[in-house]
């Protein structure tokens, strides 16, 4: 597999995270309880999960191209970055925010003027995250998108280093503050309930296992030749195995936020697990995503549209549906990919083809090129 190639069945696991999360979400805000709570369809009351495997494909995809663009031309490498990531990430994230307030914010501005500006100016820096008034307060699930754009930060920071670091050793670090931060806040806030422990242990250093994974996985895939599909066995039999541990010890401690070890010390496994989830995709041959599962592959495509968009989806539903849950998640869904389909048409992907367009090389990046063996 050239590495310059897309890795499709990755998109598999986008799509599919972006529905988990969007189940999970109907489950909660109707009151489901009659949703399946064993068998396959147990996967949806575990949803959350969706966010987790975010920050795994994340911390794999945002390192292999950064690397792969630092390495290319350094001089240019910031430029390219930058122009990439906030494509990506601004143009559907500010309309998003918009119409949260526009219609499911009654008297936004009504607040104080310092009430409201600090909400706007938050979000808009992404450091929403930041405070307990402003971590979930437009479109909810708006904080992970905070998470992830303080992670494109530190990467574009950090390039260099994980350049030329082992990629175990930049997870086993990220792992090591994980806990380090996890138990701070934990130790710090417990008293003051679930939702408070979950904004503080949430934050970047909090996450940085899971993500240290990703970046463990494209140094992994960076550091080969090619991919060969028979190693797809082998992480197959991992994801089993690490899995299989993970919610071993997940479901006898389920209630989770009263228990200091496993805030402390559970994302760890999961992300190993998640890790080996991933490696898979990478490994498997792209027919999987091209032909055979392609309805799963558009909806990884347009993953995050349906991630911003499911709440305000949900929202419109109940309005309609109350909290009858299976005409709720029919509404929210068809909603949904409608919003998302549309946005990536007409918004997202305009905006991202402009910003892949190639910039012109300085002769002193060509010359660094064209350099044999360079020390990495």
């Amino acid at each position: 597999m050239d590495k310059a190639a897309r890795f499709d069945n990755v998109n598999l696991l986008r799509g599919f995270a972006a529905l988990s999360v969007l189940v999970y979400h109907v489950i909660e805000h109707t009151g489901w309880t009659s949703f399946p709570a064993s068998g396959p369809l147990v996967v949806f009351r575990l949803g959350w999960l969706g966010v987790d495997l975010f920050f795994v494909i994340s911390g794999f995809v945002i390192a292999y191209s950064a690397l792969r663009s630092f390495r290319a031309a350094p001089a240019q490498f910031a430029k390219r970055y930058w122009t990439h990531r906030l494509a990506r990430i601004v143009p559907l994230y500010f309309l998003t925010l918009a119409l949260w307030i526009a219609f499911f914010w009654n008297g936004f501005f009504d607040q104080p003027p310092r009430a409201w500006s600090f909400q706007l100016a938050s979000h808009l820096a992404f450091v929403h995250t930041f405070w307990p008034e402003t971590f979930g307060s437009i479109d909810g699930v708006n904080w992970s998108v905070g998470i992830e754009m303080q992670f494109y930060v530190a990467i574009a920071l950090l390039v260099p280093w994980i350049d030329r670091t082992p990629g175990w050793r930049i997870w086993l670090f990220g792992t090591l503050v994980a806990w380090a931060w996890r138990a701070a806040m934990a130790w710090g806030h417990v008293g003051e309930g679930a939702a408070s422990v979950f904004m503080h242990v949430t934050q970047l250093p909090g996450c940085l296992d899971e993500f240290g994974a990703g970046i463990f996985l494209a140094k992994l895939v960076l550091g080969e030749r090619e991919l060969p599909p028979a190693r797809a066995a082998a992480w197959i039999a991992a994801a089993f195995a690490s899995g299989w541990i993970a919610m071993a010890i997940y479901w006898p401690n389920a209630s989770y936020w009263n228990i200091p070890a496993m805030i402390v010390f559970w994302r760890t496994p999961l992300a190993a697990f998640l890790l080996c989830v991933v490696a898979t995709a990478v490994c498997l041959p792209p027919t999987l995503a091209r032909r055979w599962l392609a309805p799963l592959d558009f909806l990884g495509e347009v993953s995050y549209g349906v991630y911003l968009w499911h709440l305000l989806a949900l929202e419109l539903a109940m309005r309609l549906y109350g909290t009858r849950s299976i005409p709720v998640l029919l509404a929210t869904a068809a909603l949904t990919l409608l919003a998302a389909s549309l946005s990536w048409r007409y918004l997202e992907k305009p905006v991202m083809d402009r910003a892949r367009r190639p910039m012109p090389r300085r002769p002193e990046d060509s010359a660094l090129v064209a350099m044999p063996n360079i020390p990495r």
